[in-house]
């Protein structure tokens, strides 16, 4: 049966038809407007992402002392290239094995941008100029050989993979172009859906519009992952050659730009420390490629031997397994002053270097590291002046400093024992060591102590400097715990009272944050100070003094030879179990309060742990090889009338 269509049934359909096609290229050009704007709001993101501000630089001080391989990995990332042999040369420094001796003040630029805005991330982005032909060459070799005559989307390349395609009855082959493969590592996902690459086409053909070939070459060396190395994602190929090479791009030779052409196919496929065969044979492949080209040297020598080989993947390895990467990250990610960036890289290296010694140990337990550091000129915890840090980076760490609460142990004693010299007693008054019972309203009560005999009697200063549990209560019991708590409440307003009915407070189990126990040592150390300026007592003769000497106090066994040729006031504590530990410092320029402990269940925990092996290993490797000598004990005012 045939249909005969009168003319206005065909200009009805004619109409409907065009309608339909104006339909279809309308809702195309809403589609392609939309995801063009899309990408321009995600370039304009990226570009503020990139501004950064000028970073701090640092000064290592004449006659202080550093690691060699610290301070070489850190002259890696700085923003004006510094080497270790070149300053040796003109005497600034001194190597003496694995220490680093500073000759003169010596200043280091500040860190390279990290232009990554993920967690553990290190991305420093650089111009055309500084990647080596060898590089962008090689990678359009490739990945795109027909990328300058492109315009974002290579149609011969895509009919070409269509046919190996359908010859192969699978998919064999892609048609991505290099600018594609940048849309796409840039603002899209890896998904196979027909939407998603669509969007990757429309994309690729704005930036085709919107940038030259030069700048789509560097926006993709520079936007790209080269996988992890030290826990820290890689990103760009400025830290990629830093990373796994320990050159900037422009130093690197032709087959170590042909390996990281071929990591770029799989970072984690072709990962060195993985999967080593699999990026030898990669390498070559490209490297082979590259020379077939023209674009690289066919010099044999220059490809690398299995000793090679070898020799890069331990120096690889022994850098996974270091700290180095994140401290980096760390320093860089860490604005606050209250240090200075090598300062903060050293401080971060101590932490990693405590926790790594003492992994077996805390081994399963949830381990936390804190610590604030305030200026000496503060005379208030809310100084700006001043660093903190919380090891658990998915938290808040002013919440952890300035709210969380840790029992205290021996770290307050200093301001207890003064008290009871400011209510007549002297550090010379002996004491007796024998056990003590306390009858409370909670039951007897009969305090522990450390079970090195140290006599039946002994002075109030050598109690203090070996951290004495009964010697402080008798005393305490002598001066009147009424006494002792009007003054004490004045430093921790949060102390239970009456104090004689809890005199394990003055023990350590009262609780206090970081920020609380560095107000209660602010005030301390001016109240010391003011006597000091009005001739009242002397610091010879004051409890800071003595608990200056390293070898006679807690921490003995576990000082260095700096610190005890040092007056630095210090102080350990540690509750029962080893759950909470505590370094208390001061050097004349800054106080330090430093926790070590079980930051989470507790029960059952025991750890073999005390604030000398844990929180005072941080403090001395921090302070032994931050690039600063080592300063003792003055009071800043006194110091600047001098």
């Amino acid at each position: 049966m045939k249909i005969k269509l009168g003319r206005n049934h065909f200009k009805n359909l004619l109409r409907i038809g065009l309608g339909s096609c104006l339909l279809l290229a309308a809702s195309g050009g809403i589609y392609y407007a939309l995801v063009v704007n899309e990408l321009e709001l995600k370039l304009k993101a990226l570009e503020l992402r990139g501004q950064s501000l000028d970073s701090e630089t640092s000064i290592l001080e004449q006659g202080s002392i550093t690691k060699y391989d610290e301070l070489k990995g850190f002259l890696e990332f700085l923003k004006s290239p510094l080497y270790i042999n070149d300053e040796i040369e003109k005497e600034t420094i001194r190597v003496q094995g694995d220490r680093v001796l500073v000759l003169k003040d010596f200043e280091l630029p500040g860190l390279l941008d990290n232009n990554c805005d993920r967690f553990r991330c290190l991305q420093h982005r650089i111009s055309f100029s500084e990647i080596p032909s060898s590089l962008w060459k090689g990678l359009l070799g490739i990945e795109d050989y027909r990328f300058l005559q492109h315009q974002g989307v290579d149609y011969i390349s895509i009919a070409r993979a269509i046919v190996a395609d359908i010859k192969a009855m699978s998919l064999v082959q892609g048609g991505s172009t290099l600018t594609q493969q940048l849309a796409k590592n840039m603002f899209l996902s890896n998904e196979k859906k027909l939407e998603r690459k669509v969007r990757e086409m429309i994309y690729a053909l704005y930036l085709e519009k919107s940038f030259s070939k030069e700048q789509i070459i560097t926006m993709y060396f520079n936007e790209v992952f080269w996988g992890t190395v030290g826990g820290v994602y890689i990103k760009g190929i400025d830290m990629a050659s830093r990373a796994y090479f320990n050159k900037t791009p422009l130093e690197l030779t032709d087959f170590e730009a042909a390996m990281l052409i071929g990591m770029l196919k799989g970072p984690y496929y072709y990962h060195p420390l993985n999967h080593p065969e699999r990026l030898k044979q990669r390498t070559n492949v490209v490297f082979n490629r590259l020379k077939e080209l023209k674009l690289v040297t066919s010099d044999e020598g220059v490809q690398w031997s299995e000793s090679k080989w070898s020799e890069w993947r331990g120096e690889l390895k022994a850098k996974n397994s270091s700290s180095l990467l994140k401290s980096i990250y760390l320093t860089g990610e860490n604005a606050q002053p209250g240090l200075e960036p090598f300062e903060k890289f050293i401080f971060y290296q101590s932490v990693a270097k405590v926790r790594g010694g003492l992994a077996e140990r805390t081994k399963d337990v949830d381990i936390g590291v804190k610590s604030l550091i305030i200026d000496a000129d503060c005379t208030s915890i809310e100084c700006d002046n001043k660093f903190s840090y919380y090891s658990k980076f998915e938290r808040n760490t002013d919440d952890a400093i300035f709210n969380e609460r840790h029992q205290v142990g021996s770290s307050l004693k200093p301001i207890i024992y003064q008290q009871l010299l400011e209510e007549g007693k002297t550090l010379e008054d002996e004491v007796s060591t024998a056990p003590i019972t306390l009858d409370l309203i909670s039951g007897k009560w009969t305090p522990q102590d450390s079970k090195v005999d140290l006599g039946p009697y002994i002075s109030l200063r050598k109690a203090i400097q070996k951290s004495r549990n009964i010697p402080l209560i008798r005393a305490a019991q002598e001066v009147g715990f009424e006494n002792l708590e009007t003054r004490l409440i004045d430093y921790f307003p949060n102390l239970l009272t009456p104090l004689a009915q809890y005199p394990a407070q003055l023990l350590g189990s009262i609780e206090l944050s970081l920020s609380e126990i560095g107000q209660a040592y602010l005030k301390f150390f001016k109240s010391q100070c003011e006597t000091f300026e009005r001739g009242e007592s002397s610091y010879e003769e004051s409890l800071l003094y003595h608990l200056a000497q390293a070898e006679k106090t807690t921490i003995s066994a576990a000082a260095g030879k700096i610190i005890k040729q040092s007056l630095i006031f210090g102080k350990t504590g540690t509750t029962n179990n080893g759950l909470d530990n505590w370094y208390i410092a001061f050097d004349g320029q800054n106080f330090y309060a430093i926790w070590f402990g079980v930051d989470s269940r507790r029960e059952g925990k025991n750890l073999r742990l005390y604030g000398s092996n844990s929180s005072f290993a941080i403090f001395q490797n921090f302070i032994q090889y931050r690039g600063k000598q080592v300063s003792e004990f003055l009071c800043p005012s006194v110091e600047n009338k001098l």
